[in-house]
């Protein structure tokens, strides 16, 4: 099922960016029935849309037609939080959401790989903990701006579906209080960015004995990128390497900062290897 929705999905968003030319800079599709091309479990496509319909940061909707396939193109603009979340002096990455359907994409891989926890660390709005609730794995967003957290909130209630939310600073969060066993971290930040921090979240994360430990790295499909010390694995390598990590999954999915070029983001997901 994963590979069939992907191939549809990447194929379906070039023709949205193209032929739709959606002028604001949030915008994104979900198609609204289910079918062959996109054989997503009818309650999990209503909860996708609820989540979105929900949410803020969204201010206009149309009902669009590609390959002759019913999708709902969801607009906004997330200028309000994006300022918000860059005020705290430990914020690597300011508020840009991934695609609500790059979200559930993501958590169904997790689940398949055979991870039991999903913990992502600047949750935004939440997108990524609540699609991993859809798929029945506990779910822990992290973020460090309380304005986020409380949308997280409001979400929840709105669309009943519970995730947990811990308001903290991941950079000096104990990791041990959370229980996990086979836990999955999001790391939302490039390497330009976040690559302090991931190294620093990893050496803390392997001090606990979890049965197996994954990592989610966000990198690009142009590697040759300003201010990039390590041009290898998409600016992964060195931390890659350097924490006995092995890349057991690369996937390409839309992202927000991708709407204007017919490429996607691509995301690492990686596992913990014994030395």
């Amino acid at each position: 099922m994963f590979e069939k929705i992907l191939i549809n999905f990447l194929e379906t968003k070039r023709k949205y960016i193209q032929n739709f030319k959606p002028p604001n800079i949030i915008a994104e599709i979900i198609p609204t029935e289910v079918t062959n091309l996109f054989p997503i479990d009818k309650l999990i496509l209503a909860k996708l849309h609820q989540f979105v319909s929900n949410n803020p940061i969204y201010f206009k909707k149309t009902n669009i037609l590609i390959n002759n396939i019913n999708f709902i193109s969801y607009e906004g603009d997330v200028n309000d939080f994006y300022l918000s979340s860059k005020k705290y002096d430990t914020n690597y990455q300011p508020f840009y959401p991934t695609w609500m359907l790059s979200a559930f994409l993501l958590c169904l891989k997790a689940k398949e790989l055979g991870f039991t926890e999903i913990i992502d660390i600047g949750a935004g709005d939440g997108r990524i903990s609540y699609c991993g609730s859809l798929l029945y794995l506990r779910s822990i967003g992290i973020e460090l701006d309380s304005s986020l957290s409380e949308l997280q909130n409001d979400l929840c209630k709105k669309t009943n579906i519970n995730f947990e939310i811990v308001n903290r600073d991941a950079s000096t969060f104990d990791f041990a209080k959370l229980n996990l066993s086979k836990p999955l971290f999001f790391v939302s930040g490039l390497p330009e960015m976040g690559e302090m921090f991931v190294d620093n979240l990893i050496n803390t994360t392997l001090k606990n004995n979890f049965l197996s430990f994954g990592v989610v790295f966000l990198g690009s499909i142009n590697n040759k990128r300003k201010f990039v010390k390590d041009d290898t694995l998409y600016g992964w390598g060195e931390i890659i390497k350097k924490n006995n990590l092995k890349i057991i999954k690369e996937i390409n999915l839309p992202t927000h900062w991708t709407n204007d070029n017919n490429s996607e983001s691509k995301y690492l997901i990686t596992k913990k290897i014994s030395k």
